[in-house]
């Protein structure tokens, strides 16, 4: 893989993180665009570390057969996708039995996943995903309405009338 090759990817990454990000931004989420960008620029770049140790393993296999060197492919990528939950987890906050923040952590766990789509150099995937994340994040919540818990505050204008009744 090329230097120019490995900053298309780092770029694409950037402009996926960027576009996700502004859109939780938009919102006034808990990790905006650049974090979101840094995101998918570190899932990038493991990926695209991966596959220059995959590149450089078959190049010494194929060098010297007699070496028998073999590599567990997606092994650092794994930690990536289950490290990424300890970011996650720090935007989500429980407060007067109400959760926020799940939906950030999960455009961070997306992002995280499409950033190491890029790093391996899957373009199409990574922008079909960043346009999946973008009209479920945007739109979805438009179309779909969920009813949401409704507290009713009852305050009493004439207090010692209403207690004696």
């Amino acid at each position: 893989m090329s230097w120019w090759e490995q900053g298309l990817r780092l770029l694409l990454a950037v402009f996926i993180g960027c576009v996700i990000g502004i859109e939780r931004e938009r919102k006034n989420r808990p990790a905006g665009m650049r974090t979101h960008v840094l995101v998918c620029v570190g899932a990038s770049i493991i990926a695209i570390m991966e596959s220059l140790m995959i590149a450089d393993t078959i190049t010494l296999n194929m060098n010297n057969a007699s070496t028998g060197i073999a590599i567990s492919y997606g092994r650092i990528s794994a930690q990536v996708i289950s490290g990424i939950g300890f970011l996650g987890a720090g935007t989500i906050f429980i407060s007067q039995k109400k959760i926020a923040g799940l939906t950030t952590a999960a455009s961070l766990w997306n992002v995280a996943c499409l950033g190491l789509a890029v790093g391996m150099g899957y373009y199409t995937i990574s922008i079909a995903g960043c346009a999946i994340v973008i009209i479920t994040l945007s739109l979805l919540q438009r179309l779909v309405r969920v009813n949401s818990v409704k507290h009713v505050e009852i305050k009493f204008i004439h207090r010692v009338e209403t207690i004696a009744f």
